[in-house]
């Protein structure tokens, strides 16, 4: 493609960020590879904001006309904070649920909190409500333009885009479509149409990549193709069996999120080490695994032989001696007795600790054997 060309007539702003190729407007001078936002007629151009990026190709800030420059700074890969001048603006999150913004400026602070829909694009704040068309435009007077808009994405100031993908690819709500084509496209992920958003159902899907369109995460369960958070109820905690691990294991449990609630969720969690429950069980975990290994051996070893002896037990009332009279009373008892003590360790047939429970065996076995020799 040349340095410049003449775009379709589709608008009228030509918006360039890095070597992408956006245009929106009509009538109007396209340069490319150019981190500008120009407004192009018959006279010069006029540049009307300039963007950069970091390493990464996040978008580091943006630098507004006759405004200054705007800062980005990001937590994993969402945007986190944005800093303009004195005035500093913070997202606050639970995973990917927006719960409010913090407004800092002059060592001042005020907070706004965010209600959202199900694919988080911020419907009350600040005793305001906004609406949005199925592809995301929203009125650019309803609220401020630091607010998050669609999906939680942040407005850009200058044209009401959302650089979707952390500055990766601007989507205009107005045209419903993206100002350039996806690098997925057309054999890739991105699909046949490189302009096209979310395949053409913005209600059912979301962007967040500006690449790869996902399934709205409550149709995902409803189909049961996604399963639910790993969260337990607050309501009944459901119990496992404790995996062999080291000290260092860590066990939580927090409430389930809320689904589509306009308000914000709160999450009740509790953590609670390993090491502090095998103290309480009197459990001693840092046995090897060849030790622990052997013991489950024995254990199972004891659980055949207590087995045998119950049989053997069922049969000790009719025990009788040479003269075909029953054995004393008192010495059938004792032996009913030794064989209550001998199943009592194996009524939880899990495991561990069979380290504990082989001396308690043993001593019922030698029990039995001396009222066997009484016999």
């Amino acid at each position: 493609m040349p340095e410049s060309a003449l775009a379709d007539e589709v608008g009228s702003l030509a918006f360039l960020l890095a070597v992408q190729h956006e245009i929106t407007r009509p009538e109007l001078r396209f340069y490319h590879r150019s981190p500008q936002v120009m407004f192009m007629s018959s006279a010069s151009p006029v540049v009307l904001c300039t963007y950069h990026y970091d390493a990464t190709d996040r978008l580091a800030d943006c630098s507004p006309a006759g405004q200054g420059r705007t800062r980005l700074f990001y937590q994993k890969s969402r945007l986190a904070t944005q800093i303009q001048g004195q005035i500093q603006h913070t997202l606050l999150r639970t995973d990917e649920h927006l719960l409010a913004q913090r407004r800092t400026q002059n060592n001042q602070s005020d907070c706004a909190l965010l209600a959202t829909d199900q694919q988080q694009s911020v419907i009350v704040a600040q005793g305001s409500a906004f609406a949005y068309t199925p592809y995301g435009h929203r009125h650019p007077s309803a609220g401020s333009m630091s607010l998050p808009g669609y999906a939680g994405q942040r407005v850009d100031p200058v044209t009401g885009h959302y650089l979707l993908g952390n500055g990766y690819r601007a989507f205009n709500p107005v045209l419903m479509r993206f100002n350039s084509p996806d690098s997925l496209s057309p054999f890739g992920e991105g699909g046949v149409n490189a302009y096209g958003y979310c395949e053409g159902d913005p209600v059912n899907w979301v962007d967040l990549t500006g690449s790869t369109p996902t399934l709205m995460k409550g149709l995902l369960r409803a189909f049961k193709i996604m399963k639910p958070s790993r969260r337990l109820s607050t309501d009944g905690v459901i119990g496992s069996s404790m995996l062999r691990g080291s000290d260092g294991m860590n066990l939580s449990a927090s409430a389930p999120q809320l689904s589509r609630s306009a308000a914000v969720r709160q999450v009740k969690s509790v953590s609670v080490s390993a090491k502090k429950l095998n103290k309480q069980a009197g459990l001693d975990y840092r046995k090897s695994a060849k030790e622990f290994k052997a013991n489950d051996k024995l254990y199972r070893q004891y659980v055949e032989r207590a087995t045998q002896l119950k049989k053997e037990a069922n049969t000790a009332l009719s025990l009788y001696d040479e003269d075909g009279l029953p054995y004393e009373y008192d010495l059938v008892q004792q032996y009913k007795k030794s064989q209550k003590n001998l199943a009592n360790p194996i009524q939880d047939l899990s495991t561990p600790p069979s380290y504990k429970l082989a001396p308690k065996i043993a001593s019922a076995e030698k029990e039995l054997r001396l009222i066997r020799q009484q016999m």
